[in-house]
């Protein structure tokens, strides 16, 4: 009997503590697993509900090799919220940093997530996530820079620049034109105007402009009517053109800006001239098409002016600017970006023009 009453409080106990621990458990159709990357998962209450969209995703801040994040570094992305609730969002590992972010959403529709990044990219170059929110996912691509100095010298100067990118349009340039002293503090910012060549000329310090002021400045050499034969004229003139085809080489050469390795590239090594189609590329990624939007832009873009070609005489500056592309034009001429106050858009003239120059990384 005594054993009788030990095996049924036994039996009671053990059907009171399957009833506990039951009652405990959570409903796994209550739960989501997140998995934040191939290191990471975690078992978290279903929340919030709806599609990611990384289309129109902002990337904030300086990516570069070896440097590591900081809260400057953030991507924005819109979600289209369906059902409200706790959420976290997050990307892969992509060479050596990631990006995520966590909270609530307590209204459907459209929202805009700040995700930020951790970690230290490790390598130069295009990197794409992929960003995760529930069962949507969507990617995006960002360009890393190196922090590296790049050495050049023209015009008696020893210049140092550095990488910069667009992350709209991936592409990496140099931070200022050639010739410039500093990035950018406006874009009457005269020195950072550099120099003003013509296209397709190499180094030879025709270039060199000693600027004074916003709107002033001086060509450091004199000009010449002698027309050149060669690709290098031999001489640091500007060389001026009073008939067709307007250009300081006679017969032309097409090929001298063409690539990194075109002829006469003025650029540091692995820069070049940027093509037509890049600068339409540029001026789509700015906020607004003129120098406002220009100078707003990563490259931080000015306003030198130009020299004309039949007197060499340097014009608006401080009013207006143009960069020269690789891209020919009607046979004779070349394309050039044009920004002013009111207009940003791409045209051609003549080559024997004196136009800033802004290294694209090839």
């Amino acid at each position: 009997m005594k054993n009788e009453n030990l095996l049924r409080s036994g039996l009671f106990f053990l059907a009171f503590l399957f009833i506990t621990i039951s009652g405990c458990q959570k409903d796994p159709n209550d739960l989501q697993v997140v998995k934040q990357d191939n290191n990471h998962s975690a078992l978290l209450p279903s929340g919030a509900g709806g599609t990611i969209i990384c289309s129109s995703a902002v990337i904030s801040g300086a990516y570069v090799a070896g440097v590591a994040l900081t809260s400057f570094n953030t991507v924005g992305v819109n979600v289209n919220v369906t059902s409200i609730g706790a959420y976290t969002i997050y990307t892969n590992t992509v060479n050596g940093y990631s990006f995520s972010a966590s909270g609530n959403f307590t209204a459907t529709g459209t929202q805009n997530v700040i995700l930020l990044g951790t970690g230290t990219p490790g390598a130069t170059g295009i990197n794409t996530f992929m960003v995760t929110f529930g069962t949507s996912t969507c990617n995006f691509s960002m360009v890393v820079v190196s922090g590296a100095p790049i050495y050049s010298t023209s015009c008696g100067t020893n210049y140092v620049y550095y990488e910069v990118a667009n992350q709209k349009t991936l592409k990496v340039w140099l931070d200022r034109n050639l010739g410039a002293t500093r990035v950018a503090q406006s874009s009457t910012d005269y020195l950072a105007y550099g120099s003003l060549y013509q296209w397709g000329r190499l180094n030879d310090s025709h270039q060199c402009i000693s600027w004074t002021g916003p709107n002033s400045g001086t060509p450091v050499n004199g000009t010449t009517t002698t027309k050149s034969s060669k690709d290098n004229p031999g001489n640091n003139k500007f060389i001026k053109s009073l008939t067709n085809p307007f250009d300081w080489r006679v017969p032309q050469n097409n090929n001298l800006w063409q690539g990194a390795s075109g002829i006469n590239n003025p650029c540091p090594a692995g820069f070049r001239i940027p093509t037509n189609a890049e600068f339409i590329a540029e001026v789509a990624s700015w906020s607004s098409a003129n120098i406002a939007g220009a100078f707003a832009s990563p490259l931080k873009w000015t306003m030198a002016g130009y020299r004309d070609f039949p007197d060499g005489a340097l014009y608006i500056a401080g009013y207006a600017g143009g960069y020269w592309s690789s891209t020919i034009a009607n046979t004779s001429k070349a394309m050039i970006l044009w920004v002013d106050p009111t207009v940003a858009y791409t045209l051609d003239d003549f080559r024997a023009a004196g136009y800033s120059v802004r290294p694209v990384k090839n």
